[in-house]
């Protein structure tokens, strides 16, 4: 009996070997790292109008005393608030981006005629607030008016204006779909040039897409008329985006 089991044992282990021999479906034992392959990229671009406009303002002040300094500058913030929502824009446009407090010192001390630093710690003389505000118009016909206004009635800093879209999803697709098409256009007369054959798609990336100003047709004019008001031209943006596509390649 216990010459049986031995065998047994034997026997169970011989099949067991033969088994892990046997190549097992859908496993290759080559990598796809070690794969020929044929990488090609695309862009996509679409240039659409925008609509909307985020104005970049900002309210400073600067005094001796900080309280004094803070209180003046939410007067003159309250202020622009104000004039923002006589252009029907809701406060959940209205974002504050920045807001920085920064101690005034008097100029260093000039170096004496001997030589020597006096060591001596710098004093406060004053303190500068600088509230900064971002603040999004849907309606572009009035974006140079409030640009005006809000200058006028207290925002003493313009950074400019970002050009955008309410919703770029569906022109981001576009996008993706154009530089596929591309990038599947130029593996096919790669592979035709060199006399390959694309096997199959091994990979497929985004490179991320993006608004960005389109050179030569973006413009933001801005000059004072008679009337004293702000001169927009929103122009164009252009949303850009790309795609890698990855192939296993063999000779025809």
């Amino acid at each position: 009996m216990y010459a049986t089991m031995n065998a047994s044992k034997i026997l169970n282990g011989v099949v067991l070997g033969i088994l892990l021999l046997l190549p097992v479906p859908g496993w290759s034992g080559t990598n796809d790292e070690d794969l020929p392959r044929l990488t090609v990229s695309a862009e996509g671009t679409i240039d659409v109008p925008p609509d909307k406009a985020v104005l970049s303002f900002a309210v400073e002040t600067v005094g001796e005393k900080l309280s004094d300094v803070q209180e003046e500058n939410q007067k003159r913030l309250a202020k622009v608030l104000e004039e923002c929502r006589r252009f029907d824009i809701p406060s959940q446009f209205i974002q504050t981006t920045s807001l920085n407090v920064i101690p005034e010192y008097p100029p260093p001390p000039r170096r004496p005629s001997d030589g020597t630093l006096e060591n001596s710690i710098p004093r406060i003389i004053g303190y500068r607030v600088v509230h900064q505000v971002n603040v999004e118009v849907r309606n572009l016909e009035v974006v140079g008016k409030v640009v005006d206004r809000v200058l006028h009635v207290g925002a003493n800093r313009f950074s400019g204006i970002a050009w955008g879209l309410q919703n770029e999803q569906p022109t981001k697709l576009e996008v993706l779909k154009q530089a596929s098409a591309k990038a599947q256009a130029k593996a096919d007369a790669l592979a035709q040039a060199l006399n390959l054959k694309l096997v199959r798609m091994i990979n497929v990336s985004e490179g991320g897409v993006s608004p960005s100003p389109p050179e030569g047709r973006y413009r933001m004019a801005m000059a004072m008329d008679s009337g004293g008001e702000a001169s927009v031209s929103a122009g164009e943006i252009s949303i850009r985006g790309t795609v890698t596509l990855v192939y296993e390649i063999s000779q025809k």
